[in-house]
């Protein structure tokens, strides 16, 4: 017996409400996304809930209940960095670098935040100077 999946599901439901194919597509690309923006549209009574529904899934500032909001978290990236163009990380030639640390948080970007951590072997490793 085949069971039923969210994205099923998702199709009967648009489809039992007249959706056209573009509706279709347009919610099932993250089809547990899609039932949760539907059934909001449909929890608020809104006289075309699909439209409603797709205006859900596309918004950022809306999260079905019970996720949290994905956290951006290079948001605050200034791109103008000299040092490092935005990346936030810089690359290391020094001969002292330990094996396989190409790579350093940016001084400049990073000197309002930790961004330093302690590697396995429990030294530091730092924010490139």
């Amino acid at each position: 017996m085949k069971t039923s999946t969210p994205a099923d599901d998702l199709r009967t439901a648009l489809g039992q409400l007249g959706a056209r194919e573009f509706e279709i597509v347009a919610l099932s690309m993250d089809p547990h996304r899609g039932l949760a923006a539907l059934a909001a549209a449909q929890g608020k009574n809104v006289e075309r809930p699909i439209p409603y529904a797709i205006k859900l899934f596309d918004s950022d500032d809306w999260q079905p209940r019970g996720e949290k909001k994905t956290q951006l978290v290079n948001a605050a990236v200034d791109v103008r960095c000299d040092s490092c163009g935005g990346d936030r990380f810089v690359f290391v030639t020094n001969a002292n670098v330990p094996y396989g640390e190409s790579v350093k948080p940016c001084a400049d970007c990073n000197s309002s935040v930790n961004a330093g951590f302690w590697r396995i072997d429990g030294s530091r490793f730092e924010v490139a100077k």
